[in-house]
């Protein structure tokens, strides 16, 4: 293959195709016809040896080799947005475009919301949308175009030369129980906090993470209940002695909204890193660019109130 025989619009059709699976929503994206798509996307076989996109119902699901391809056409298509774009400087007030974050309901309070209010008042066509996520399953995401930056507080293994990471701060471990629960007039000790019911949420590493500060003393959580969400960990600590156990900022949106109280914890401050993710081929994307900075910003003043 030669790279004269490569028509740069057929990596626009293939670049949306990856993010749409759909020969119909990649018309509608690109305003195509579905039938100028499907000519491209038999052009893009032949070039590459390759079905590159097989049906599975309503959806076209990527072969091996495009997801392959993807992260080097999404490089390339930004470095050509970016060498087209005009040099006028960039202003939030005018930018138009809508962000997709990845992110536990821990991250959707703690950061995307606030960013959302923050966009309203700065930036009012920037809009940002929260998507469920966490895992392995961001990266392929973010590769994709499918989200545009994922929130990690589950402190996950990167081995992606491809994706970036910002740490955002670290915040600390905080207990909440009911109004009235017994430890919350006086500080348990180890054994006493070992020993009551605690809340597992799944998306949390938190309870690991007591655990392995509770195991220099051959101690461990009593886990009474797994849960899916901090709202089903939430209305079980209204309604039992059970301790939940959250990152410090999302714990101080909750004891004020639900008068709940603060155990102290007999293990010291236990740090949890709070990252930023994003794919490499946004970095020369100036609003992209800009909202990094203003998440950035936020985490910074979350790290404060930590």
């Amino acid at each position: 293959m030669h790279l004269k025989e490569v028509d740069a619009n057929l990596l626009v059709v293939l670049d949306a195709l990856l993010v749409d699976a759909s020969v119909t929503r990649a018309a509608e994206r690109l305003g195509r016809s579905a039938s100028a798509i499907s000519h491209a996307l038999a052009k893009l076989r032949e070039i590459f040896a390759d079905e590159l996109f097989v049906r599975a119902g309503q959806r076209l699901v990527p072969t091996a080799k495009a997801l392959q391809l993807a992260p080097t056409v999404h490089v390339i298509l930004a470095g050509m947005e970016s060498l087209l774009r005009p040099a006028k400087p960039f202003d939030p007030r005018d930018a138009e475009r809508d962000f997709a974050i990845a992110a536990s309901e821990v991250g959707e309070l703690i950061l995307v919301q606030p960013l959302r209010l923050r966009l309203e008042q700065i930036a009012p066509s920037v809009r940002a949308g929260w998507m469920p996520g966490q895992g392995p399953e961001i990266i392929d995401a973010l590769r994709r175009g499918q989200c545009h930056f994922a929130i990690d507080v589950e402190s996950m293994a990167l081995p992606a030369p491809d994706i970036h990471v910002l740490k955002l701060y670290d915040d600390r471990l905080a207990t909440l129980a009911r109004f009235g629960h017994p430890l919350g007039a006086q500080g348990p000790d180890a054994e006493a906090f070992a020993a009551s019911d605690h809340i597992a949420v799944n998306a949390l590493p938190t309870i690991e993470l007591l655990d392995r500060e509770l195991a220099k003393m051959k101690l461990a959580c009593n886990i009474s209940a797994r849960v899916s969400s901090v709202l089903a960990g939430l209305l079980l600590t209204l309604d039992s002695n059970a301790l939940l156990t959250l990152p410090h900022s999302l714990a101080l949106i909750l004891e004020r909204q639900f008068s709940l109280l603060r155990v102290a914890q007999p293990l010291g401050d236990i740090s949890i890193p709070v990252r930023l993710l994003w794919h490499s081929s946004y970095d020369r994307d100036e609003c992209h660019h800009w909202v990094r900075d203003e998440l950035a910003a936020l985490g910074r003043q979350s790290g404060r109130a930590a």
